[in-house]
């Protein structure tokens, strides 16, 4: 009985430890972006660089801050120009960190929900009706991970720009077919619990 209890406590000091680190990630996420908005526009710069250990003079943009290098700077997000033909590196920046807190928010959600799943199964079965609706939750959330975050960037780039580069992207299609074969999954997991029920209550 004891090492049980120990096992427990474990097990759930895992789960708080997870749960803990996945709160601070997102709260660093949201820390960047509150950043991006109090920055002043005039600190960002983009420079052409030759990556190092690139000798045939192959060059990249590189998005600086402040002066210091926040790393490779997509022509297609912080190139884009307004009505006056100029563009608001600032701006494209926000974009840039909106899309990611977006994306970030709903991984940790799903995650957040996955360890809630997996904390069921400590002291009981985790075959019921409130997982199975979890795990349709989790379905629901890879969804808007394949729409929210491109729609957050295209609502933003249109309102600033009045311009959208609408590509479509494998990885929306993969993430689509994730949610869909989670949300058949949720539904193969609420029809075994129904099926154990009855099972039980003829027994």
């Amino acid at each position: 009985m004891e090492e049980k209890l120990k096992k427990r406590r474990s097990r759930i000091r895992i789960m708080q430890a997870l749960m803990f680190g996945i709160i601070m990630f997102l709260f660093f996420q949201v820390k960047d972006f509150v950043g991006v908005i109090f920055t002043k526009g005039d600190v960002y710069e983009i420079r052409r660089e030759m990556p190092l250990g690139v000798t045939n003079g192959q060059e990249i943009n590189v998005l600086y801050i402040n002066g210091e290098n926040y790393g490779d700077a997509d022509v297609n997000e912080y190139m884009l120009l307004d009505e006056n033909g100029e563009t608001d590196l600032k701006y494209c920046a926000l974009m840039h960190q909106a899309k990611k807190l977006s994306y970030s928010i709903l991984l940790g959600a799903m995650l957040i929900v996955a360890i809630v799943i997996a904390n069921s199964a400590i002291d009981a079965s985790p075959f019921t009706h409130k997982n199975a609706n979890r795990i349709r939750l989790i379905g629901v959330l890879q969804f808007a991970l394949a729409i929210v975050p491109g729609l957050v960037r295209f609502l933003m780039c249109f309102f600033r720009f009045q311009y959208v580069n609408a590509e479509l992207d494998v990885n929306g299609f993969y993430m689509f077919a994730i949610a869909f074969a989670i949300m058949t999954l949720a539904q193969v997991f609420d029809y075994g619990v129904k099926l154990q029920e009855d099972i039980d209550s003829i027994a």
